[in-house]
């Protein structure tokens, strides 16, 4: 008899480390806006590391011919979609590479702001958030 999907550890311990690291982007989420730029940051290497397991855990999926894998995947892909990203479906790994250069867009932005002491789309002198002291 083969092992299913969320019978192997490995699986089961990935996905709790991927929704406690969901459970703490939800948090900043509610303050983010008034964040440092080093907490912002912070926060941004979390949702890197996040989307490399996401990512995995999805390659794990497509691997599996388990159906509850399958369902996963789907659901998955499927909350992406809710947040407009576009799914291929002969390559649905490709969304996170979308994911990763709205990431690494993210962090240069950030870059932006450090030097500048406002975001490229704002006016000298407006609004940014407060610096790290």
């Amino acid at each position: 008899m083969t092992e299913r999907f969320f019978d192997s550890e490995i699986v089961t311990e990935a996905i709790q480390d991927i929704v406690e690291m969901q459970n703490q982007v939800m948090i900043f989420a509610q303050y983010g806006e008034y964040a440092s730029i080093a907490e912002q940051r912070e926060n941004l290497e979390l949702l890197k590391v996040l989307h490399s397991k996401q990512r995995n855990m999805c390659f794990r999926c497509i691997l599996s011919g388990d159906p509850d894998a399958k369902q996963l995947l789907a659901e998955v892909l499927d909350h992406f979609r809710e947040y407009g990203h576009d799914i291929n479906p002969d390559n649905p790994l490709g969304v996170f590479d979308k994911v990763r250069e709205d990431l690494d867009n993210v962090e240069k932005e950030l870059d932006f702001c450090e030097k500048y002491g406002y975001f490229s789309d704002e006016e000298p002198g407006g609004e940014t958030p407060p610096h790290q002291k």
